[in-house]
């Protein structure tokens, strides 16, 4: 940091007993927390009656502007109110289809085989049927699931999978239900 420059002039009006001061400084360009910190505090000085004027003051950064809201999840799989939604539009789907899908989303990334959807989802024993089932369940899945229907993906030869998404919000309580509980108590 430099010097700082001041100079003064003599009061420009007597009877006021008002003084003009003239001040120089000088900082890094890089650091602007301090560019804030010494705007503030001259602020400070011109509550108390004085004129502050600030040259090259549209040089300091802009103050970071505070996080504008999260933008709500584009598809919302919520288990406790059985419930999908796609941009915040009910998506009606059979009682199997939403098993499927909140399956498949309940663990993203792995794989589930023909046999395993019907073993967990249908809730049957593997009967070494080729599962043609579950294909066509998944085909109607996807036409309801519109844009998102590359969520669940086919790994050929295998099964499925649900990929991960920013997109998709899995919730497995209410919203709020957490909040009321510990109020309650």
């Amino acid at each position: 940091m430099t010097p700082v420059q001041t100079r003064t002039r003599p009061p420009v009006h007597r009877r006021t007993g008002t003084a003009t001061i003239t001040v120089t400084v000088e900082i890094p360009a890089d650091d602007p927390r301090l560019a804030r910190r010494l705007t503030a505090a001259l602020g400070v000085l011109a509550q108390g009656g004085g004129r502050v004027n600030i040259d090259g003051a549209q040089a300091l950064p802009p103050e970071p502007a505070a996080e504008a809201p999260a933008a709500p999840p584009a598809l919302v799989i919520d288990t406790a109110g059985r419930e999908v939604t796609v941009h915040g539009e009910v998506v009606p789907l059979t009682r199997l289809e939403f098993e499927l899908l909140a399956f498949l989303a309940r663990h993203p990334g792995m794989v589930h085989t023909r046999s395993e959807l019907l073993q967990y989802v249908w809730e049957t024993p593997d009967t070494g049927l080729p599962g043609r089932t579950v294909d066509v369940h998944v085909r109607r899945l996807r036409a309801k699931l519109a844009e998102f229907d590359a969520l669940v993906a086919t790994v050929r030869g295998v099964g499925y999978r649900f990929t991960r998404s920013r997109d998709v919000e899995y919730r497995t309580a209410p919203a709020g239900y957490e909040r009321d509980r510990v109020l309650s108590i």
